[in-house]
C-alpha cells in the first residue's frame, strides 16, 4: 500500500518536470515551422504561460508526432473521462495554431450512457473562444493561427479557458 502512495506522491511532485520534458520536446518542433524569430520568440512565452497555468492533479499534458505534424495535448478529466481540452498544432505547411476545445466532445456526451460527459464546459468554451474574430471555424471547433493573433487574444483566450473549465 505504501508503494502505491510514494508511487503517487513521486508523479504528482514529478508532473512540472514531465511538462516542462514534454515543452521542450514539441517547442523545437513547433519554432522550425515558423518562418520568423519573433514569432518563434512569441510561441516559446506562450506555450510557456500556457503551461504554467495548467496545473492540478486533473490535468496532463501529451505530446505526440506524426507525418501531418506535432501536438501539444492539454488534457483535463471531466466526470471521470480524460477530454483533449485544446491542443497546439505545429504542421510545416500552415505553421502553428491553437485547436479546440475537444472536437470530439459531442460524441462524448452521448456515447457513455451510464455516465455521459457533461460537455456544458467545452461548450461554453467554444462559445467563449468563437467570439474572437480572429477564430477560424474548424469542425465542433475553432482554431487561432499564431501569425494572426494578438497577443491580447491569447490572453483572453488563456483567461476563458480558466473561467469555464475551472482553476
Amino acid at each position: 500500500m505504501w508503494e502505491g502512495l510514494l508511487l503517487f506522491t513521486a508523479r504528482v511532485k514529478c508532473r512540472g518536470e514531465i511538462a516542462l520534458d514534454l515543452l521542450e520536446d514539441f517547442l523545437p518542433y513547433a519554432q522550425s515551422c515558423l518562418k520568423h524569430t519573433s514569432e518563434r520568440a512569441r510561441l516559446a512565452v506562450i506555450l510557456t504561460q500556457w503551461t504554467a497555468m495548467w496545473k492540478g492533479n486533473h490535468r496532463l499534458f501529451d505530446c505526440s508526432r506524426s507525418h501531418h505534424g506535432g501536438y501539444f495535448h492539454f488534457n483535463q478529466l471531466m466526470e471521470g473521462k480524460w477530454v483533449q481540452a485544446f491542443t497546439f498544432v505545429a504542421t510545416r505547411r500552415e505553421g502553428v495554431c491553437l485547436r479546440g476545445p475537444e472536437p470530439d466532445r459531442v460524441r462524448k456526451a452521448h456515447k457513455f450512457r451510464h455516465n455521459p460527459l457533461n460537455a456544458a464546459p467545452l461548450d461554453a468554451l467554444f462559445e467563449a473562444w468563437s467570439a474572437h474574430p480572429e477564430a477560424r471555424p474548424c469542425g465542433h471547433a475553432v482554431e487561432f493561427f499564431l501569425e494572426e493573433t494578438p497577443d491580447e487574444v491569447w490572453a483572453a483566450c488563456l483567461a476563458e479557458v480558466m473561467t469555464h473549465l475551472g482553476s
